[in-house]
């Protein structure tokens, strides 16, 4: 693919896309995602349910068989241990959505779309390349390292001279032997549950000067996992990893979630026809106009996708992993916040994850038997212009 420079003028302000972070004609960061395709079979339930959890390898961070209570990233009290998410309860990502949510008026038009891509009709869960592969620290005994971004979002600032640089580095533990995703993309995410913590990474890079990416948040766990639009002061702290400024575990689908039994929050989406320029909250950013992704058509960033709620899951052939995700998409839905060769859901990619994984419990194509066309927008809040 090809980058397109955008002049934002002063202050410079960082274009995230697809293809391109802008941040003057003479500084362009490429970067790109991925999709597929395949097939799958399976078992039931219903809507809100758990499943009775799936076996996973100890010590991947899958929880107790059958477990349901998911503490969250809010602090102690808030829940159970055993099944682990980022973020208050009050954040998008982890409120299930009202019976009476309304639906946008472009919900019919933005789904024949969505769900009609040629050679694209069916979700791709991207495991081994595209993804995030997560590392679970103690950041009080794990090392730091410094990190040189070429945009510094909030927690890599150093060297930043003004608000207007996006250029600088910071510190993350990152552990020994730590590797980014496959593909253009080379997300990293390192966690520290303890801390409330997310170091989150795109076009991450281990050299023998050290540590690099395109771009390097943290994000805190504790909150909402919004940032602020970037229009706001200063303009950086709404970057983040991904085009639509969200962190990295947002919406992942982890190896713990499936041995809970139930995925308790929303899911990351990403499809060839995202809208690009504009964007709503949670997200912060907007994804940059390619030739799939237009300014005139599709969901945009933050857009908030529901799967029919009255459709019953466990007689779509789905296997119990697959129901357990229907249900996810059908209590919290989710969020676009990305461009995808295909229409993507994001599973954690760490080797760790992945081994838990095995055995059939988690593949490319186990989602592949959710129905596109039986999704539905949610009404759309507040709309950005990111100009790109």
């Amino acid at each position: 693919m090809v980058a397109t420079p955008y002049n934002v003028g002063m202050p410079t302000k960082p274009i995230r896309s697809v293809v391109a972070l802008s941040i003057t004609p003479a500084f362009v960061i490429l970067f790109g995602c991925h999709g597929g395709s395949s097939s799958s079979g399976g078992t039931g339930g219903e809507i809100g349910s758990g499943t009775g959890g799936v076996t996973v390898a100890a010590g991947t961070g899958g929880g107790a068989a059958g477990a349901s209570n998911h503490g969250s990233g809010g602090g102690a009290g808030t829940g159970g241990d055993t099944c682990w998410r980022p973020f208050s309860d009050q954040s998008p990502w982890n409120m299930p959505i009202a019976s009476d949510a309304a639906v946008d008026a472009t919900s019919t038009t933005l789904i024949a779309d969505f769900s009609s891509i040629a050679g694209q009709t069916q979700f791709w869960i991207n495991i081994q390349d595209y993804s995030v592969p997560v590392y679970w620290v103690d950041s009080t005994t794990t090392p730091m390292v410094t990190v040189t971004a070429g945009m510094g979002g909030t927690g890599f600032r150093i060297g930043a001279a003004s608000v207007s640089v996006a250029a600088g580095s910071g510190l993350a533990p990152i552990p020994a032997g730590a590797t980014p995703a496959a593909g253009s993309d080379m997300h990293l995410a390192i966690i520290d549950r303890g801390a409330h913590t997310e170091w989150g990474f795109w076009d991450a890079a281990s050299g023998s000067s050290g540590w690099t990416a395109g771009e390097a948040s943290t994000l805190d766990l504790a909150g909402t996992g919004v940032r602020p639009p970037e229009r706001d002061t200063p303009w950086w702290a709404g970057h983040g990893p991904r085009a639509c400024g969200y962190g990295l575990i947002n919406g992942l689908i982890t190896a713990e979630d499936l041995g809970c039994g139930a995925i308790e929050h929303a899911l990351v989406i990403a499809y060839p026809h995202v809208r690009s320029r504009y964007y709503t909250p949670p997200a912060s950013t907007a994804q940059g106009t390619t030739t799939d992704a237009i300014a005139t058509r599709g969901v945009l960033c933050g857009g908030h996708i529901q799967l029919d709620p009255t459709l019953d899951v466990t007689a779509l052939g789905l296997s119990a992993t697959g129901v357990m995700i229907a249900r996810a998409l059908q209590k919290y839905g989710a969020f676009v916040g990305d461009y995808s060769g295909a229409v993507s859901l994001y599973a954690d990619a760490s080797a760790t994850a992945t081994a838990a994984y095995a055995n059939g419990v988690l593949g490319n194509d186990t989602a592949q038997g959710i129905p596109l066309d039986r999704f539905r927008v949610l009404q759309i809040g507040t709309t950005y212009d990111n100009g790109n």
